[in-house]
């Protein structure tokens, strides 16, 4: 046969075999609706940065990382649904790829085929996920801007360049997922025509095995350096780590998952003979088992690692500020003079900040009288000298040496007030994120006093012996709220931790439903191929009330299995992230997030659950045949 005749047999045989395809063009959908949303949530914050304040501005590209992580979860997610259910829907398609091999088919015609019907469904799944995309994003904006995420009210952007990224990604996954699947289907033998049944592989291929192994050398070596591992690359290990897992543990997840499900299922396959079925289809049905297992443990394992990642920040940075907090009484005030002659007042250290030109972007800076943040927030030095900050001067912290590089002695340019001014780095500083920016000035560099602007947040270390509680009442006189330093510190990070979790739920969430979707479609292409199984289930004797508890059991024992291996997953990435933060920060409080994993892993089992509905509805009808 001529490509072109494969070709047009392709669009055949897709009409023929639309019902698996259908769960395809689902996958794909979904996966591309949470790329088109990505990419405007990004285009969005293009075009909100002009007429903003710095501050909004700067809240504004931190943003934009995080939607950029969005995307990359949402890409990766994408092409890991897509190409296990293509996969899935070739392996149901064996005796029909076999029959075309009988009638002279070549390897190379049936990959050909493959693909001219993974183009028809990346067609569909690619419009059907653009225009859901776009659907979305006005009520996700709104919801982003309600509950705090966003500065202002993002506007639509234009989706040219939306579709057109998330059309090319389509088109691309679904040719990955296909090809992968076709370079299978290449291989099938005339043979598998004559055959009822196939015994599916359970052992990985040298391939897969390689995968597997690569993935847990990676583990293994992260394991070996945590306890040397600096706080920000452990940081970056502990987002990809995760992707690195469950792609090693899905190269091997046809024997794995089966295994667990078996494993699982041991404990009660003696009591309930739908269970000790569903144990053996589990244990059998290593493609079914695996296309189930694979989205619930990739956003256990993403997710779960993502929230230890940025609860061991806070974590960090509370501990940071802790240990260099040295203020009794911490004053929000509107105007700061006024605490200074307060009785009981030793040193007012008001916080101001600038925002400066500074390496070609605009950057905000901390403004400091040196000797007022040394006795309230033990400003020191860990290089260098902070007797040397003054005048055309500045010091960076720790972090922003190991981000961005330089050295005591080096001179930069910065751009203050329309001037350009040449200042000489004289000190590196520990980090303390709510105490001092990455960048610190004196109050005396030339012309800074122009742009440098109170935050009304004053540091107050009183005089010694002084009565704290009594200073405090004095300066709550003057109209200021006043806290203590161990209340504040709690506070910010109650805050800091609060819009995290929002952060994390608006990033995570669709991905979650994703999940869902991928996993009920995999039931449901599989369910779809064991009809003649449960009608010979039902002609010895099992009722529909046992063929649905298989169904049931199955789907259970699997989801097992999966949560285990996300949750392994998970508890691997928080051990190694805060072995870097007790190496940074000793002192550090240890926090466990309970409330957002606990979600993460009940939305795993809501996501098994509608697995579990979906296959026995769709058995429901399984009716005794001949």
């Amino acid at each position: 046969m001529s490509v072109v005749a494969m070709v047009a047999h392709s669009l055949k045989s897709l009409r023929q075999s639309w019902p698996p395809y259908a769960g395809a063009a689902v996958a794909l959908a979904g996966g591309i609706a949470l790329i088109t949303l990505a990419t405007n949530m990004l285009g969005a914050l293009g075009t909100a940065t002009d007429g903003l304040d710095p501050q909004t501005r700067t809240q504004i590209d931190d943003l934009g990382s995080l939607f950029g992580i969005m995307a990359g979860i949402s890409l990766f997610l994408a092409l890991f649904v897509v190409s296990s259910t293509f996969g899935f829907v070739v392996a149901t398609r064996r005796r029909e790829l076999g029959l075309l091999r009988l009638l002279g088919a070549t390897p190379r015609q049936v990959r050909t085929l493959l693909l001219g019907e993974a183009l028809a469904v990346a067609a569909v799944g690619t419009v059907a996920g653009c225009l859901l995309g776009t659907a979305v994003t006005v009520p996700v904006l709104r919801i982003l801007h309600q509950a705090g995420v966003t500065p202002v009210l993002l506007a639509m952007p234009s989706q040219g360049t939306g579709w057109a990224i998330a059309a090319s990604c389509g088109v691309g996954v679904a040719l990955v997922g296909a090809w992968r699947a076709g370079a299978r289907a290449g291989r099938t033998q005339p043979v598998e025509a004559l055959r009822d049944a196939v015994l599916e592989r359970r052992r990985p291929t040298v391939v897969q095995a390689l995968v597997a192994l690569t993935a847990a050398g990676a583990l293994v070596a992260s394991a070996v350096v945590a306890p040397e591992m600096p706080l920000l690359f452990a940081l970056l290990v502990g987002m990809f780590l995760p992707i690195v897992a469950v792609i090693g543990v899905n190269a091997v997840g046809g024997l794995l998952y089966t295994e667990l499900a078996a494993l699982a299922g041991a404990t009660v396959s003696g009591r309930d003979p739908a269970a000790h079925l569903a144990r053996d289809l589990a244990r059998t049905s290593s493609r079914m088992t695996a296309a189930v297992a694979a989205p619930v443990v990739a956003i256990m394992a993403v997710a779960g690692s993502m929230v230890l990642a940025v609860g061991a920040t806070a974590d960090w940075s509370e501990g940071a500020d802790r240990a260099a907090l040295r203020s009794e009484l911490v004053v929000e005030a509107e105007r700061p003079e006024r605490i200074q002659g307060v009785p009981g007042v030793d040193v007012s250290d008001v916080r101001r900040t600038a925002q400066v030109g500074f390496g070609g972007v605009p950057e905000d800076v901390e403004v400091v009288d040196v000797s007022g943040a040394a006795a309230t927030r033990s400003l020191q030095a860990t290089q260098g000298s902070l007797a040397d900050l003054h005048g055309r001067a500045m010091a960076v912290t720790a972090s922003y040496v190991t981000d961005l590089g330089g050295r005591v002695g080096q001179t930069r340019r910065m751009r203050i007030d329309g001037r350009s001014v040449k200042v000489r780095l004289v000190a590196v500083v520990p980090d303390a994120p709510n105490l001092w920016s990455d960048i610190i000035v004196p109050d005396d560099l030339p012309r800074i006093d122009r742009v440098a602007r109170d935050t009304g947040t004053v540091f107050v270390h009183t005089d010694a012996g002084a009565d704290v509680a009594g200073t405090a009442r004095s300066i709550r006189e003057t109209g200021a709220e006043v806290s203590t330093g161990e209340e504040w510190v709690g506070a910010v990070s109650a805050e800091a931790r609060e819009m995290n979790t929002v952060v994390l739920w608006v990033m995570l969430g669709p991905a979650g439903i994703y999940a869902a979707i991928a996993a009920v479609n995999a039931v449901l292409i599989g369910a779809s191929q064991r009809r003649r199984q449960t009608a010979t289930a039902r002609l010895v004797g099992a009722t529909p009330a046992q063929v649905r508890r298989t169904a049931l059991w199955e789907t259970v024992f699997t989801g097992a299995g999966a949560l285990l291996v996300g949750g392994a997953a998970t508890g691997f990435t928080g051990w190694l992230l805060r072995q870097a933060v007790v190496r940074d920060v000793p002192g550090a409080p240890l926090t466990f997030p309970w409330q957002a994993l606990s979600g993460i892993t009940a939305a795993c089992v809501v996501v098994l659950l509608a697995a579990a509905v979906a296959g026995a509805y769709a058995l429901r009808g399984g009716e005794a045949t001949d």
